[in-house]
């Protein structure tokens, strides 16, 4: 398998399993938290229990979601794909990840606490992990002479860019709303993950095809993919600068109709039905879910109806920004763990991202039935948490535990 071939640059010395590769910490964090997050969040915002010390609790419900759990999604693809991307990189391992991670902790403190203690400690630490992180993986992307992949790290700097506008932003030392500025890096992490899911279709399709004995190889070819990412730009910057301008409905139904033009690589597979195979379906309903959410909001600028944006980009947050994450943990975790994908891929899997799609759908509802919105969020919120609940239960003793296949990391 691609995924084993680089660990010939495995780095000496013995590792606790939980720091023997970036994922193993990051998928350990990351779960939980997720689940903590948005529990605190829904019993917050309907009421139940006040959190005083967070200051603004919309900025740190939304910051947390792209940059708190953001930030674990792009550690774990990063320092698990640059190895395997660019042969000769050496994994990061052992202190490192124990300090990086114990850094990201603190930008937590932090940031909950920002009401008691301002935004500056948050800012300064969580700018710095960000550079940190990117710091350990900038050098093999650019070295690379065919800059393979690059478009990821110019990502990586928008992302970090936004937060540093965000921060200003919060501060006041910029006029920006601080929410005007969290939509702008949403934009920009849908962008980062139509990038990364792009080279996960790659790896897990082809992983499951080799196994059940198709010869034909899976592309997942750039135009779909680049037309997606370009009206996913298109639609954040009209929607920041012309913010009521009516060309944003349009541009919104074009980024989704590109949305679904990337299904158009596993409509294009002869060999077999890959909407029929376990997992595979699963990776298809990424674009779609964009789709829909892009969609929705379309209508919703083009008809002039009073539907609540804000509700509407649930879809794209409690959907697609989701599922993605969801999927790329799990597929990590399976195929990193040493383990065949084409056999792992259970029920669960399934069950989990049907979870995922019904608490967007539970979200993005409150904007049609306002009064039931304090129950839509709750349910939304519980439902949202069970696929991580489960990932725990599943998976959480393979990412303590060696390689199944003895193979270090």
């Amino acid at each position: 398998m691609a995924a084993t071939e680089h660990y010939a640059y495995y780095p000496e010395g013995d590792f606790p399993p939980y720091l023997a590769y970036g994922f193993r910490p990051t998928f350990l964090l990351m779960a939980p938290y997720m689940i903590l997050s948005i529990l605190l969040w829904a019993l917050h915002y309907t009421g139940y229990i006040p959190l005083p010390f967070l200051g603004d609790a919309l900025s740190w419900h939304i910051y947390e979601m792209l940059y708190g759990v953001g930030f674990l999604g792009m550690a774990a693809f990063i320092l698990t794909g640059a190895p395997e991307l660019y042969p000769g990189t050496v994994p990061i391992v052992g202190e490192t990840l124990r300090r990086l991670f114990g850094l990201w902790i603190l930008g937590r403190v932090a940031f909950w606490l920002s009401g008691w203690i301002t935004f500056y400690p948050a800012a300064l630490i969580n700018i710095a992990l960000f550079a940190w992180l990117t710091l350990l993986v900038i050098k093999p992307i650019f070295q690379d002479p065919a800059k393979r992949h690059v478009s990821i790290a110019y990502a990586f700097v928008a992302v970090q860019a936004a937060q540093v506008w965000f921060y200003l932003a919060a501060a006041g030392w910029v006029g920006t709303p601080p929410l005007e500025v969290l939509k702008v890096a949403l934009g920009i992490f849908l962008v980062l993950i139509v990038l990364s899911i792009r080279r996960v279709n790659i790896e897990a399709v082809n992983e499951i095809l080799e196994h059940e004995g198709y010869e034909e190889v899976f592309f997942a070819r750039p135009p779909a993919y680049n037309l997606t990412i370009f009206m996913i730009a298109l639609f954040t910057a009209v929607e920041f600068f012309w913010p009521q301008n009516r060309a944003i409905g349009w541009i919104a139904l074009g980024t989704a109709a590109a949305s679904l033009a990337i299904l158009n690589d596993f409509i294009a597979y002869d060999e077999t039905n890959l909407f029929k195979k376990r997992l595979i379906f699963s990776l298809t309903l990424v674009p779609v879910s964009m789709a829909a959410g892009f969609g929705l909001i379309g209508y919703n600028y083009l008809a002039g109806l009073p539907w609540y944006n804000g509700d509407l980009l649930h879809m794209l947050t409690s959907g697609t920004w989701t599922l993605s994450f969801y999927l790329v943990m799990v597929v990590i975790t399976i195929v990193h763990t040493g383990r065949d994908i084409a056999k792992e891929r259970d029920i669960w899997i399934c069950l989990s991202v049907g979870l995922i799609l019904f608490s967007a759908i539970l979200r993005t509802a409150v904007t049609f039935y306002p009064a039931q919105g304090s129950l839509l969020i709750l349910l939304s919120a519980i439902v949202w948490a069970l696929p991580f609940i489960l990932y725990i239960k599943r998976y959480f003793k393979w990412l303590l535990s060696p390689r199944a296949d003895g193979i270090p990391g």
